[in-house]
């Protein structure tokens, strides 16, 4: 299981690479990504499906010749599991930096940030340490074409007043609006909580683990995960704008199940298969 987000803006881009199951580098070759995009990674919980393959990613980064640092999110108990993997990838040297960001367990924790962007955790309710992530980008300002008219400012003072100065009595707010920024979240193997709550909370978009559907609603319970209602119940009733459903079992021979389930539960759906690319919707006016 894996997810890459990726998230332009003014500010540049980020890619963020979250959980790096078995297979993962070979899908990132599938899909034309370089490693050379990833900025950082981030592992939710030590089980097998959703870091085994955090060696070979590292690897080709090696072999890629990266020597940019590469910032590794992760529940704070998991560094010395992952760390085995992590030695075993880099045990003839690296020509980059590996920084680990530990996340709380307990409490909502901002382990990554950047200029105009930053990654926020929260824990989850699963069989072993969970977090999921929240990337959340600052919010700015959108230019109004009427408005620096009036004001008679343009050409060379226009970037003056988006770096803060004032030119002729007039400042950024007075000729801009407010332009929320994006946010992205990402929330695996859980049980419905606060955590899983707080993480989808209004994002843009919503990618959430639903492992089953509604006729095995007890299995998922006694394996603290979710169903594809429940993943996308969770989206509507937290304000996300499009819901994403990811690690599926195996059990079930179509996906159409879980289109319909959450389709119930949620107007914008997204059952996801490997490879697909999802974009975020259109910014609010």
């Amino acid at each position: 299981m894996s997810v890459l987000v990726r998230l332009d803006g003014p500010w540049g881009r980020l890619g963020l690479l979250v959980d790096c199951g078995e297979g993962t580098q070979r899908q990132l070759v599938h899909a034309g990504v370089a490693s050379s995009s990833i900025d950082a990674v981030a592992v939710t919980h030590a089980h097998g499906d959703h870091c085994m393959g955090l060696h070979g990613v590292l690897a080709r980064m090696v072999l890629d010749g990266r020597t940019a640092p590469v910032p590794l999110a992760c529940p704070a108990s998991a560094v010395p599991r992952l760390q085995l993997l992590t030695d075993f990838a880099l045990a003839g040297g690296a020509p980059f930096a590996l920084q680990w960001r530990p996340a709380a367990e307990d409490r909502p924790d901002v382990v990554l940030q950047g200029p105009g962007w930053r990654v926020e955790t929260a824990p989850l309710a699963h069989r072993v340490p969970t977090v999921g992530y929240r990337v959340v980008e600052d919010d700015g300002r959108r230019l109004l074409p009427e408005r620096l008219a009036q004001a008679g400012v343009a050409g060379p003072d226009v970037g003056r007043l988006q770096r803060g100065e004032t030119v002729a009595g007039v400042v950024l707010e007075d000729v801009s609006a407010l332009r929320p920024g994006r946010s992205v979240a990402v929330v695996m193997d859980t049980a419905l909580g606060d955590g899983a709550r707080a993480l989808a909370a209004g994002v843009d978009l919503l990618v959430v683990e639903a492992t089953y559907l509604d006729a095995d609603e007890g299995l998922a319970e006694a394996h603290r995960h979710l169903t594809a209602r429940q993943a996308a119940r969770l989206g509507r009733e937290a304000g996300a704008r499009r819901v994403v459903l990811v690690h599926l079992s195996q059990r079930y021979p179509s996906l159409e199940g879980h289109l319909r389930e959450a389709s119930e539960e949620h107007p914008d759906v997204v059952v996801a298969s490997d490879l697909d690319v999802v974009a975020l919707p259109p910014r609010l006016p």
